[in-house]
């Protein structure tokens, strides 16, 4: 179709009008095709799009189809022509507005009428009566602090991008699209809706190539930005605003441009375009004005106060935003009322686009229009349409609570009248639905033909149901034929009701022949606590369900409908049932009858024999230290209880145990380690049968020495690779003397506690649980403190351990340890945030978790401290130390615990003592004492005030000492120190060297 493609004279830049040049098509056909692929390669946008649709056009030979055939391009010049004329009229339009302004001034100035001759030429060439007009015109000598928020410009250059190739003015136009009762005043929950659902409109969209449905489909995206906040809101409507100035002055610096003035008259005129464009700060629209005529070095002459206060107490109409006289009652171009107070807010005050509180009070015929046009839609039957027109209708005139006006009451009544159709329409509906479920198609027809107007699918629904009532007429004349056996007519008459289970002169001829009555009833009690079951034989005949009935006692049932002392279990057309119910009457002899039914004709009952439903007690044991502990509960009707008891797999006889009135006891009179089987059988009175003992349930238990508590845990963590995580986690634990241990880990200290001890199902274990076995791995996504806690399970038991708090935080950095005889000084950076340490350490074994460490020291941080350490005792003649140092963060009075930062030290091969001599006098030294020749590599000495610095970082250098050898005991001359309390340690110069020398303090 021509509309969905542009006109190809106008895409090639032809002149419709002249003639047909062949050469002159190839060459703009050729100029044309390049400019397109330059704009596909370029930024994405509307330009873009249009470009590559052209470039489709030209690939798939429909411009050539067109253009190249004499037919078809008449056609198109025809239309082209068509569309030049319209342009040509809007550009006429266009001379006349610019015509008018430059008039105000009193006469045109000879640039303001070259630039129009120039111009508009053509309009001019085409209208003589535009061109006197001109001439006809006297001819004279030459002579914004915006403080509203606005979108950035190329947020709103983008916007304006897409409303042009989306063919669209404004967002709220994009959005009405799809949501015809969005205004500039509707609630941001309603735009973001119907943004959403423009996108979902355009992304379904089939023709991707069109510029305008991309353009829609973005414009969805940004009204979703927009629209998110009110803040963002305001931003935007502003910008709309001021934007909508900004064309209005760029209009006029372009008509003034060869004037570079305007008159006070032509002020006027602009600020009275600018009211009629929506913007009432005429003081904005003036300011704007004089910026930019001053900013051009343009003159600007103000008009008068008192014609500008005119101009401000003009009331413009909110339907056609003509502008009226302050004591105008109606407008002067559509007699719109504009003394009538506003239904939303009560007061008078009209405006463009509705009240000044924001009420369209412009759109009341329009509403009007929309509840007449509902009300004929309904009357006609045409309900989805009349629902339609109320929901636009509802959506523009949207009045506060408790406010009311004639074209509400009138819209809310038409809103009654719809819902009440609208549910006589649903009842109608729900009843034929369901008379077509159950088959009765002459009821739903009869209903069908009296269904109102408009009625969903009658005509299809009446035509299903005639057919089926007239299949089932059918079959019912065939089985009245003579000669037709009984067994065919029965077949012939339940077909018929299968089509139509109304048809009554077919009920009532089925119902003369009774079935068969079923045989082979039999009833037995596979289980006493799942009830009875009911098997027989079914018939052949076809249409034949079967009712099954119970009476209390011996006696059969006579009927199949319930009386005193038998009960209707119910109806299936299976061959068995399961009476579930049957417990509720144990130990009393119960009688089942089966009787088949055909139509409302029953046969005769099949009666199986009486049977006994004896439920066992509910036995539970609970195994203990040499002990077990056994309760029941005993079922209705039951006497009394026998508990007995035997080892699993020992062939003994089992032993009776002693059972009082109380409905438990303990057997202590068991070993730890076996396995023992209790039975517990429940003894009844049975009429006419005696005392009957229940088959017995049977529980097993194995009495066990106490379990010790699971644990120690100890954790290991590791960073994450790729920032997928932040860390995985590590749990180790002994394996158990027998069950499985679990790990629960609970946000901060949970509920769980070392030494609780339950049953499982009863004590309560909430939380993360993992049953994997030892290591258990854990992956963490985020800062915060846990506790990882052991569960042993076993034998039905729950045993908690103890927890290992965990806590999820940076840890210490750049951590390390130099030997000096006794002693194992370490150092480390803190953490950000860490306040307070945990430190522990061992000769030889590797410390995998500071918690589980012997004795650990707690290192507090100092006000205002970057580098930490302590000192750790060793013995003198350790070679090795393992080292882990984790941060303690404190939440709530416990403790949580990192995972830590682990090294092992090993003491220096080279044993060197020190001392700094003469620190206060004009010229100290460095003693220095070893045990044999020792080359040493360079050192450094560093101070700190209040203690000696704990690493190079921690201190200042005060000495450089060269690489020198020592044999037994050497001097070295330090420079002059100037600040006297500080405290010194020495170093090697390179932490490289530090593994090398044992630097030990005198």
């Amino acid at each position: 179709m021509t509309e969905d493609r542009p006109n190809f004279f106008i895409l090639l830049g032809l002149d419709p009008d002249a003639a047909w040049d062949e050469q002159a098509y190839q060459r703009a056909l050729a100029q044309a095709r390049n400019q397109w692929s330059m704009a596909v390669t370029g930024p994405r946008g509307p330009s873009a799009i249009a470009a590559k649709r052209n470039q489709q056009l030209y690939a798939t030979g429909v411009i050539q189809e067109v253009m190249e055939d004499e037919t078809k391009r008449a056609e198109e010049k025809e239309r082209a022509s068509g569309s030049k004329k319209a342009a040509l009229a809007a550009k006429g339009k266009e001379f006349q507005a610019r015509l008018r302004l430059l008039a105000k001034r009193g006469h045109l100035l000879p640039p303001e009428v070259e630039s129009l001759r120039r111009e508009f030429a053509d309009v001019l060439a085409a209208d003589r009566e535009l061109a006197g007009r001109l001439d006809a015109t006297p001819v004279g000598p030459v002579q914004d602090d915006l403080s509203a928020a606005r979108l950035d410009a190329s947020t709103v250059a983008r916007l304006r991008d897409m409303l042009d190739g989306a063919r669209l003015h404004s967002l709220y136009d994009a959005l009405k699209t799809v949501a015809p009762t969005v205004t500039p005043h509707s609630p941001r929950k309603l735009l973001l809706e119907a943004a959403d659902e423009l996108y979902r409109k355009e992304h379904r969209r089939k023709n991707k190539s069109d510029p305008a449905i991309k353009a829609r489909e973005l414009l969805s995206g940004l009204a979703k930005t927009l629209f998110a906040t009110d803040e963002q809101r305001e931003r935007h409507d502003t910008s709309m605003r001021l934007t909508t100035l900004d064309e209005l002055i760029a209009w006029v610096v372009k008509v003034l441009a060869a004037a570079k003035a305007i008159s006070s008259e032509q002020v006027l005129a602009f600020l009275e375009e600018a009211r009629r464009r929506g913007i009432d700060d005429l003081d904005l629209a003036l300011r704007h004005l004089r910026e930019t005529f001053q900013q051009r070095g343009w003159a600007l002459e103000l008009p008068a106060a008192e014609a500008e206060k005119t101009l401000r107490h003009q009331v413009q109409c909110p339907r056609c935003t003509m502008l009226n006289g302050p004591l105008a009652e109606v407008c002067v171009m559509c007699a719109f009322g504009l003394r009538e107070p506003c239904p939303a807010c009560g007061a008078v005050d009209p405006r463009y686009g509705g009240c000044g509180c924001g009420f369209p009070i412009g759109q009341r015929d329009t509403v009007r229009d929309l509840i007449t046009q509902a009300v004929e839609a309904l009357e006609a039957g045409r309900m989805p349409i009349a629902e339609s027109l109320l929901d636009r209708a509802e959506g523009i005139w949207r009045l506060p609570p408790g406010r009311t006006d004639p074209v509400s009451a009138t819209l809310e009544n038409a809103r009654s009248r719809w819902k009440s159709a609208a549910e006589h329409v649903d009842q109608i509906r729900a009843t034929i639905a369901d008379l077509m479920s159950a088959r009765k198609h002459i009821q739903a027809a009869d209903l069908l033909r009296t269904a109102p107007p408009g009625f969903p699918e009658s005509e299809a629904l009446l035509e299903r149901a005639e057919a089926m009532i007239g299949q089932a007429r059918e079959l019912y004349d065939r089985s009245r034929q003579p000669r037709t056996s009984t067994t065919r007519r029965v077949e012939l008459l339940t077909e018929a009701l299968q089509r139509c289970a109304d048809l009554e002169v077919a009920r009532a001829e089925l119902e003369r022949i009774p079935p068969e009555r079923p045989r082979g009833v039999r009833a037995t009690v596979p289980d006493p606590a799942a009830g009875v079951l009911v098997s027989w034989s079914g018939s052949a005949d076809p249409g034949v369900s079967y009712v099954v009935v119970r009476r209390t006692g011996p006696d059969a049932p006579e009927s199949a409908e319930s009386r005193p002392g038998q009960r209707r279990l119910g109806e299936t057309t299976d061959s068995s049932w399961h009476d579930g119910t049957a417990g509720e009457v144990a130990g009393v002899p119960l009688t089942y009858a089966v009787i088949a039914a055909r139509a409302g004709t029953h046969s005769a009952p099949g009666v199986a024999e009486p049977v006994v439903v004896l439920p066992d007690p509910d036995l539970q044991c609970q195994s203990g230290h040499g002990q077990v502990k056994l309760t029941w509960t005993l079922p209705e009707r039951a006497e009394r209880v026998e508990i007995s008891r035997r080892v699993v797999g020992g062939s003994g006889a089992p032993v009776e145990l002693p059972v009082t009135q109380e409905p438990h006891l303990v057997d202590r009179d068991v070993v730890n380690g076996v396995r023992y089987q209790y039975t517990a059988r429940a003894s009844y009175s049975v009429p006419g049968m005696g005392t009957r003992w229940s088959a017995g349930q049977v529980q097993q238990a194995m009495p066990y020495e106490p379990l010790s508590p699971p644990g120690p845990l100890v954790l290991t963590s590791s960073s994450a690779q790729y920032n997928l995580y932040r860390l995985k986690v590590e749990i180790r634990y002994p394996p158990p003397e027998r069950g499985e241990v679990w790990i629960v880990r609970q946000d901060g200290s949970g509920s769980l506690r070392e030494g609780d001890q339950g049953r499982e199902g009863v004590l309560k274990v909430d939380g993360d649980v993992r049953t994997d076995p030892s290591p258990v791995r854990d992956i963490l996504f985020d800062t915060g403190c846990f506790s990882y806690v052991p569960v042993l399970r076993a034998n039905g038991m729950l045993y908690v351990g103890g927890p290992r708090r965990f806590a999820v935080h940076e840890e210490v950095s750049e951590l390390q340890g130099e030997f000096e005889d006794g002693t194992l000084r370490l150092a480390w950076t803190w953490a950000p945030g860490g306040t307070r340490a945990l430190v522990g350490h061992h000769p030889t074994a590797e410390l995998l978790d500071p918690t589980t460490a012997a004795r650990p020291l707690s290192v507090t941080r100092e006000p205002g401290e970057e580098v930490g350490g302590c000192s750790v005792t060793v013995r003198p003649d350790d070679t090795a130390a393992h080292v882990v140092v984790a941060i303690v963060v404190e939440r709530d009075g416990t403790d949580f615990v990192t995972a830590g930062v682990r090294r092992h030290l090993v003491r220096p091969p080279v044993r060197v003592e020190y001392q700094v001599q003469g620190a206060d006098a004009r010229r100290p030294q460095l003693m220095l004492r070893t045990d044999g020749q020792v080359r040493l590599p360079a050192l450094a000495l560093y101070g700190r005030r209040e203690r000696p610095p704990r690493t190079r970082e921690d201190g200042i250098r005060c000495a450089l000492v060269d690489p020198i050898t020592v044999n037994g005991t050497r001097t070295v001359e330090l420079p002059r120190f100037t600040d006297r309390r500080l405290r010194y340690r020495l170093f090697t110069a390179s932490s490289g060297e530090a593994s090398a020398v044992e630097l030990v303090p005198l």
